[in-house]
């Protein structure tokens, strides 16, 4: 891979990360404000805005995941695959719950950046699939 592609790399799971931990964020310090644009409820009832900001916590672990691949996009293949999972999961959830009249609208917003970022992450996998086995 040359150095242009592995700058372009880096950027994308920069993104990702930096995305990841804008949403941690939201969903740990304002739990009860996040819940509350993401849900249709009066409130969050009992301990769902706690379990929302739980949720929070796993969103940063994987924004972590994509940071250590930004720091090297020659390795750490495995959290790629880990981060496709997280976001596809995301994106089925929320698509669902929206269908099912559970959230808002507003949630398709995350998870069509989610699904973009699918995309890359496979555009990615692909196109590296081979690129360090030549080299070795």
């Amino acid at each position: 891979m040359s150095r242009h592609a592995e700058r372009i790399w880096t950027g994308v799971f920069v993104a990702a990360a930096l995305f990841n931990f804008l949403i941690a964020a939201s969903l740990l310090f304002a739990r009860h404000w996040a819940f509350a644009i993401a849900f249709y409820s009066d409130g969050a009832p009992g301990i769902a805005a706690d379990l929302w900001a739980d949720f929070g916590f796993c969103v940063a672990l994987i924004g972590l995941g994509y940071l250590i691949v930004a720091f090297d996009v020659t390795k750490n293949q495995a959290l790629v695959w880990l981060g496709i999972l997280a976001k596809g999961f995301d994106v089925i959830v929320l698509t669902w719950r929206w269908i099912d009249g559970i959230t808002r609208p507003l949630v398709l917003v995350p998870a069509a950046i989610d699904a973009g970022f699918i995309a890359l992450f496979i555009i990615f996998l692909v196109k590296t699939r081979n690129a360090y086995t030549r080299s070795e």
